[in-house]
């Protein structure tokens, strides 16, 4: 993944973060609370709810382990967050926490307690998702008083993530296609692609032989699954074409700029199958 994406991962990982142990399984930031921004913090803490974080692209050198592979990049990024507790004349509730509306409400969380789940979330970017990411170092808390007497606790946390410098679309894995016990059928089997902030669906396609469909639109093809359900099936799906040879192919799809329609397609994934 690259530099692009990788923000936008983060976001999505954060955005999607619920508080541990939490029964109701509560979200830990509101959907307007995180951005991706290179702005200045007072103005973008203007239209927030705290806590919030503000995700920035910092600065980046290309290949810094061998120097040999220019597509290769170590991408420094850096994530402010910012919490803010009423009622906190002395500073305290803002960092440990005070003041709490329940289990399952961020209102009243201290800076400590944020900071556990921001760095589980970014804990869950791995090789499976395409990154690689390196926690490096977080600053000194450090508090602010307001006109209203209310303590705002601030800290970032750097991070060193492995880029490459093109996108990347996650496909299926080990996709198959094998004869069913029901006459006729084929059972399609696939470990999904993980979850992205641009995921819609897995698109499959079915052609009569040994050669499969290496294009999603190709029209003389049957349809499967048509890549627009999100989630799609967990990897597994039953067609039943009859008896004969079949190929299927298998793309993960992409909704990159929330548009309602899939605009990209992963590297397909083919099978072949005899079926009785």
């Amino acid at each position: 993944m690259n530099t692009w994406q990788i923000l936008q991962q983060i976001r999505f990982k954060l955005l999607s973060r619920r508080w541990e142990g939490d029964p109701i399984g509560s979200l830990v930031f509101q959907q307007s609370s995180v951005i991706v921004s290179v702005g200045g913090e007072e103005a973008a803490m203007a239209t927030l709810i705290t806590p919030t974080c503000v995700i920035q692209p910092l600065g980046a050198s290309s290949d810094p382990a061998h120097d040999e592979e220019p597509d290769l990049i170590m991408q420094n990024i850096n994530v402010r967050l910012t919490v803010t507790v009423p009622g906190d004349p002395i500073g305290e509730y803002s960092l440990i926490g005070g003041g709490r509306q329940g289990q399952s409400d961020s209102r009243g969380r201290g800076l400590l307690e944020v900071e556990e789940e921001i760095l589980a979330a970014i804990a869950e970017l791995n090789t499976i998702d395409g990154i690689v990411i390196y926690n490096r170092a977080k600053s000194e808390a450090q508090a602010e008083l307001d006109d209203n007497d209310r303590y705002t606790a601030l800290r970032a946390y750097s991070f060193e993530a492995l880029t490459t410098a093109s996108r990347f679309y996650h496909p299926v894995i080990t996709f198959v296609a094998a004869d069913a016990a029901a006459a006729g059928d084929a059972d399609l089997t696939w470990i999904p692609s993980p979850a992205r902030f641009d995921s819609r669906g897995v698109r499959i396609l079915r052609v009569a032989g040994a050669v499969p469909t290496l294009d999603p639109a190709d029209g003389g093809a049957v349809v499967v699954l048509d890549g627009s359900a999100f989630p799609a099936p967990a990897g597994a799906v039953t067609n039943s074409p009859g008896a004969g040879q079949f190929s299927y192919t298998a793309w993960v799809t992409y909704d990159e700029w929330d548009s309602g329609t899939t605009e990209r397609f992963s590297d397909p994934k083919s099978s072949t199958v005899t079926v009785t």
